[in-house]
């Protein structure tokens, strides 16, 4: 049971998983810009052929995510965690390294394997175990790690390639990793609330030592075989498309529309607070308000930002971008956990999620692929802009689909908490 007057235990996790995302998911997928320029000017390597890395890295997160979600279940989370954190430090070891392009390639495979099973399952799963209450609070404050990570480690990073090189810059990254992450998997992290003797957040007070804990939920097989759960995963695909198409190519739009290099900058960093500020409020929200409303205000912050960036090169509409990109950013990375969690219930929830996330790093990895597409129909971002406005209301109609179309839950006794 619940000790009153003490913390809660599950706010370690909460600061845990913060420092993973932190420490782990922002380098990885916050930091590679900084890195570009000095690895290709020094090796050679053409720039395309370099972020060839990022694709290969995408493609492995999406390949051990289920496999990550069912791992947790049978490892101790404890050697698990351990055993992915080394994976992600030895990766920046690794490119540190690097003369050739297939290293990189090589390393990015355990790169993405980190950032999926270092990273976005075992977050998502720890906090969904240990918060019945307040869990989109929860997942929106460890998922702000992301942020805190670019906003801090940015200018860290940044001055270690300038004063002594993109090699020592990879290795302090690694070293960072393992130091930082190791002790907190070891001595803090437990999988269920029950490793402590507690409930999770907001359970009943008591657990009536004679009964196994009932979970309520489908099981990985009857959401798989669910519309509302394949809805889901092609509203996070929609999502990724409108999350991060802009993103990636933000710098030459600003550029075509005669928007300064001081602006674009600007945008950059204003962009970081408000990932953080929106992971926070967004979880909150669902908490608060329920998943039809918070989703409509996602959908409609992403939709809001595509119109103020028509007139990025005007700083007040460019800020207000920012703002509401901040929101809409949430669709796929809040959302989609909270979501899981909502429709489907507590059982297996890690080996759904794991599914899951494979849309998530699918949508990433399309990306430049289909904003590339749509802007050599016209060489015009024009369009792009106006797709992704429309892509902003699928997004929202496949949510409101998988929310209507929720599977009834089942009680399920188990020996053990979920995982």
């Amino acid at each position: 049971m619940n000790n009153k007057g003490k913390i809660f235990y599950g706010w370690w996790i909460v600061v845990t998983t913060f420092l993973i995302m932190m420490f782990i998911y922002a380098p990885i997928a916050n930091l590679v810009s900084l890195f570009t320029l000095p690895v290709t000017n020094e090796l050679g390597f053409e720039r395309s052929q370099f972020m060839t890395y990022y694709t290969i890295m995408a493609l492995a997160a999406m390949v051990v995510g289920p496999i990550a979600g069912k791992l947790m279940k049978k490892m101790d989370i404890r050697i698990y965690l351990t055993l992915f954190i080394l994976i992600g430090a030895s990766a920046f070891v690794g490119f540190s390294f690097s003369t050739k392009l297939i290293h990189f390639y090589l390393f990015a495979v355990l790169m993405g394997a980190s950032l999926s099973g270092g990273a976005m399952i075992p977050t998502s799963v720890l906090i969904t175990n240990w918060f019945n209450n307040k869990r989109g609070l929860c997942l929106g404050l460890a998922l702000s790690g992301t942020g805190f990570g670019g906003v801090i480690l940015s200018p860290l990073v940044n001055w270690l390639i300038t004063t002594y090189g993109w090699r020592s810059a990879y290795l302090v990254l690694g070293i960072l990793i393992g130091v930082v992450l190791i002790p907190f998997a070891v001595f803090v992290i437990r999988l269920n609330p029950t490793d402590k003797g507690l409930m999770p957040l907001g359970e009943a007070k008591t657990l009536h030592p004679t009964k196994k804990n009932v979970l309520t939920g489908t099981t990985q097989g009857q959401a798989l075989k669910s519309v509302s759960f394949w809805t889901l995963c092609f509203a996070v695909l929609v999502g990724g498309i409108v999350v991060n198409s802009m993103l990636v190519n933000l710098a030459p739009y600003l550029a075509d529309i005669g928007a300064t290099a001081k602006t674009a900058v600007l945008l950059l960093s204003i962009g970081s607070a408000m990932v953080i500020i929106g992971k926070l409020l967004v979880g909150r929200l669902f908490d608060k308000l329920g998943l039809f409303s918070t989703l409509l205000i996602i959908s409609t912050g992403s939709l809001v930002s595509f119109i103020f960036l028509m007139r990025g090169n005007i700083l007040l509409p460019a800020i207000l971008y920012t703002v509401f990109s901040g929101i809409g950013a949430t669709a796929v990375t809040v959302s989609p956990a909270y979501l899981t969690g909502a429709l489907f219930g507590e059982l297996e929830f890690g080996a759904k999620y794991g599914v899951v996330s494979i849309f998530i790093s699918l949508g990433a990895a399309i990306t430049p692929i289909v904003s590339g597409a749509i802007f050599n129909m016209n060489h015009s971002y024009e369009l792009l802009l106006d797709v992704l406005m429309v892509l902003s209301v699928v997004q929202f109609g496949l949510f409101f689909v998988s929310i209507k179309l929720k599977p009834k839950f089942s009680k399920n006794s188990l020996d053990e908490d979920v995982a």
